[in-house]
């Protein structure tokens, strides 16, 4: 005989199992849907992220060394004259400055490896100048492990000896400094070359500059800022972006 205990139970399961049921199906489509909504995000970022990789790599095939012309011309000039070791050096500097300038596509690269390619640059540029050509460099070390986009310091440093240098007679000098406050990174580049327009535009004009801080401006999300003005008789060209260490930057999934 079944008792009214058993009974009972048995009333209770038969009522509460479909309401679980049901309860397990809301959960399970509520769960189902949430997974979509992920997948569907994680698409709309992999695209974007794509998207602006790919303006950022279009924007550094912009960036073309100007200077190749007389940099060529020089080292040519050095063979005639016999100064065979001078000649291979440079062709040495040239080779490694545009086989960083055409093969790196990474959107942050390593500071140390930003200032190589400039101390490359400045080398050829060396070659031009000789003896003329003072060139200072400063750096804070509590700022060098930081990560930067690729062609920053040289940009800065190129549009100066486009603009100005160049244009100078007599002793051209500049000066590179790299410093930390607190979360942020400031690159000043300075040359004692003679005023030009860019200086006098706000923002800064010109095809580098305008690609530098769009490059900047993907990477670091608008959290940056791009500076030219004229202090003191000296051309000063500032780029202030976060504090970015290598062990705190992970590469975007490709």
């Amino acid at each position: 005989m079944i008792s009214y205990d058993f009974f009972s139970i048995i009333i209770m399961i038969s009522i509460l199992f479909p309401v679980a049921s049901f309860v397990v199906i809301i959960l399970l489509s509520f769960l189902e849907r949430e997974v979509t909504i992920l997948e569907i995000e994680n698409k709309r970022v992999s695209l974007e992220r794509e998207l602006q990789q790919s303006k950022f790599i279009q924007l550094n095939q912009q960036i073309q060394p100007h200077f190749l012309f007389n940099t060529l011309n020089a080292i040519t000039s050095l063979g005639r004259l016999g100064r065979l070791e001078d000649s291979v050096r440079s062709l040495e500097s040239l080779s490694l400055f545009l086989r960083y300038n055409y093969l790196e596509k990474e959107p942050l690269v390593h500071f140390s490896k930003e200032l190589q390619h400039t101390e490359n640059y400045l080398r050829i540029q060396q070659t031009r100048f000789g003896e003329k050509l003072k060139i200072e460099i400063q750096i804070d070390p509590y700022a060098k492990d930081t990560l930067l986009p690729p062609y920053t310091m040289q940009t800065l440093v190129e549009n100066a000896f486009k603009h100005g240098l160049e244009k100078k007679s007599g002793d051209k000098v500049i000066h590179i400094s790299l410093q930390r406050q607190g979360n942020w990174v400031i690159l000043v580049v300075k040359d004692n070359g003679p005023d030009y327009e860019l200086v006098k535009s706000t923002p800064p004009v010109g095809v580098g500059l305008k690609n530098l801080k769009k490059r900047l401006e993907i990477t670091f999300d608008m959290q940056t800022k791009l500076t030219l003005e004229r202090k003191d008789g000296l051309t000063e060209a500032m780029i202030v972006w976060p504090y970015t260490p290598e062990v705190e930057y992970e590469t975007p999934n490709r």
